[in-house]
């Protein structure tokens, strides 16, 4: 028999990875498929397979998923691993295979395409061949990598075993170091490794079965406790990361007043305020600073968001969900967890109107750090007005500078005037409770990006409501709270006036120029990803501005390669004002991620194709 039996229903297949089957009532389940020999041995074991899961993309783990695909077993991956194993092809062709500094292994992927039957999503609980199985995030040879607990019915209880993919080889060791060496010369791997074995540890399995190596069938703490200080060994040469995994253990939340925490383990800051009645709201809800890596990378699945807070918001004041997200603006670093609380606890989202669509609609804009994951906007707040949550009163305000999709939102709690400002305000080495000196030029972080909409009158906008609010305490993204004093107060003005005239300075911004204001957009299309199954016409809308101080006629196309018909609109516009139509246009055929333009003409200076979308047709996504 080529199955050895390791434990009272779970089976080992020597490939070139472990292959496990854990049966069930109803089946078996198969974690990992090696090359697939194992297919040629299934009818040795007690139960037919029932489903194939994936803890990882690295070939020697998942080459054989094709073959079980064919032989009628359905495919369950991660969902981080979904694209790269259903189109290798596509990822081959994106990737960078000269001037390569990201390190990460992602060359060690199938080469072809797995039908995948189902994604499997971090912390999601679900039942298969009559087994109960929970995905654990495991990130470490791969950012992506899960672990998949089954619950194991037994005589005398339930065994609880982990089958963990590479997140540990025997006690004290991993089978292989150079996967976490994820850019040119860094080992941020090592940390995320760390991370898992913490996590792994907090879990508490009975067994623990890797997909290289032995299975580890006893003392799997102690296991992982060496793995741990394996790693801290590994990594005490290397400048720095003694200190990083230092820092992975602080309390999770500070206090900033009774009844607002911050936040300590995240990579923005997200701020807790706690009711009376015993909920939480929080601004922002981010990526775990504790995932090292993650958010080093533009792919979006190599962004991973993870749970962090929560165990510390249960044991502090009994609260095991957080009721309200509120949000401050668009941006990855500070929405990519809001879809798991959502998915996990029924949490809400509330947003500002102007950037609630931003969230709920991803795929329809092209604006920088979007997280792809659309958010369910539960309540698209107006600007300027009054909302409440508990016993607290909101009031959000416009701003650019960082990015015009963003809001200021003020507040009171324990006797105190709150203003987050988003990522708007940051301070060199931070801001203390001892005034610095006024107007000192190294001191005002310079954190517009112009892609994201920063417009000239930005931060006179945030300016002149900070200083109508004069909050006590500034709370914002990713430094300690503000403590204000008059001194602030004078940056924030000084800051408006700087901001201004060193734009104006260097480049044409005069009142009386032509010009598309600080970001340069002279428009953008709305959705600016579309897919359709069949040919036909594209319908979008089109926002232009007016580049003049003046009143002007814009005329408007919408132009795509030779053989596509676009639609035209003639518009009157004020002076520097956007204006947006409805536009249509029809492709020559089936195409994918073809762009299109907008044509513009301002009384009858042509300003030529001022912003573009994509567009597929045919296939089963875009």
């Amino acid at each position: 028999m080529q199955w050895k039996r390791i434990l009272p229903d779970v089976f080992q297949f020597a490939d070139s990875c472990n292959v496990y089957a854990v049966v069930g009532p109803q089946g078996s389940v198969i974690i990992d498929a090696g090359t697939g020999r194992w297919l040629e041995h299934v009818a040795e074991l007690p139960q037919p397979p029932a489903a194939l899961l994936l803890t990882h993309y690295f070939r020697d783990h998942a080459a054989g998923a094709l073959q079980a695909a064919r032989a009628g077993i359905p495919v369950y991956v991660p969902e981080g691993e979904e694209d790269i194993l259903a189109d290798p092809g596509q990822h081959f062709r994106e990737r960078e295979t000269y001037v390569i500094y990201d390190n990460l292994w992602n060359l060690f992927a199938p080469i072809e395409g797995v039908p995948v039957a189902c994604v499997l999503h971090d912390y999601e609980t679900l039942r298969l061949a009559g087994l109960e199985l929970e995905i654990l995030p495991l990130p470490g040879v791969t950012l992506t990598q899960i672990g998949i607990a089954i619950h194991l019915p037994q005589p005398d209880g339930t065994l609880r075993l982990v089958c963990c993919g590479e997140a540990i080889h025997s006690p004290g060791r991993l089978a292989r170091v150079a996967p976490l060496q994820y850019n040119y010369n860094d080992l941020g791997g090592a940390l995320n490794a760390f991370t898992s074995a913490r996590w792994l540890r907090e879990y508490g399995p009975d067994a623990l079965l890797p997909s290289l190596g032995h299975p580890i069938l006893r003392d799997c703490d102690a296991a992982l406790a060496q793995l741990q200080d394996s790693l801290r060994f590994l990594v005490a040469p290397r400048s720095g990361m003694k200190a990083q995994l230092d820092s992975l253990g602080p309390d999770p939340l500070q206090e900033v007043t009774p009844h607002v925490w911050k936040t300590t383990q995240s990579e923005s800051v997200n701020w807790f305020i706690i009711s009376e009645s015993g909920k939480a709201m929080v601004i922002d809800y981010g990526y775990d600073a504790r995932n090292i890596a993650s958010a080093e990378y533009s792919r979006p699945a190599n962004r991973r968001a993870i749970l962090h807070s929560l165990e510390a918001l249960k044991k502090r004041f009994g609260i095991e969900r957080v009721d309200v997200v509120l949000v401050s603006h668009f941006h990855d670093d500070h929405v990519c967890g809001i879809p798991l609380l959502q998915r996990l606890h029924g949490t809400e989202c509330w947003a500002a109107e102007n950037f609630a669509d931003l969230l709920a609609y991803p795929e329809a804009h092209c604006f920088p750090c979007n997280w792809p994951q659309p958010i369910r906007v539960h309540r698209r707040l107006p600007l300027d007005e009054s909302f409440t949550w508990e016993e607290y009163t909101f009031r959000l305000h416009p701003m650019s500078g960082h990015t015009r999709f963003a809001s200021l939102i003020g507040f009171e709690a324990d006797g105190k005037r709150f203003a987050h400002t988003g990522d708007q305000y940051f301070f060199e080495r931070g801001w203390g409770q001892e005034p610095m000196p006024p107007f000192a030029q190294n001191q005002r972080g310079q954190n517009h990006v112009y892609r994201n909409g920063a417009l000239l009158d930005g931060y006179d906008q945030s300016g002149q409501w900070m200083l109508d609010w004069r909050p006590d305490i500034v709370i914002q993204g990713h430094q300690q709270p503000f403590h204000t004093a008059s001194a602030f107060f004078d940056h924030i003005a000084e800051w408006s006036k700087e901001y201004k005239e060193t734009h104006q300075r260097a480049r044409v911004l005069g009142e009386d120029e032509t010009h598309f204001n600080m970001d340069s957009w002279g428009g953008w299309i709305w959705p600016y990803r579309t897919h359709l199954p069949q040919p036909g016409p594209a319908r979008v809308r089109v926002t232009v501005r007016n580049p003049f101080p003046r009143r002007a006629t814009l005329e408007i196309k919408l132009v795509g390669p030779t053989g596509w018909e676009g639609t035209t609109a003639t518009l009157i516009v004020e002076p520097r004002a956007e204006v947006s139509a409805d536009l249509s246009i029809m492709p020559a055929g089936p195409c994918r991620r073809q762009p299109f333009a907008i044509e513009l003409v301002a009384d009858g200076q042509p300003f030529g194709q001022v912003a573009e979308a994509m567009l597929t047709i045919g296939g089963e996504a875009f």
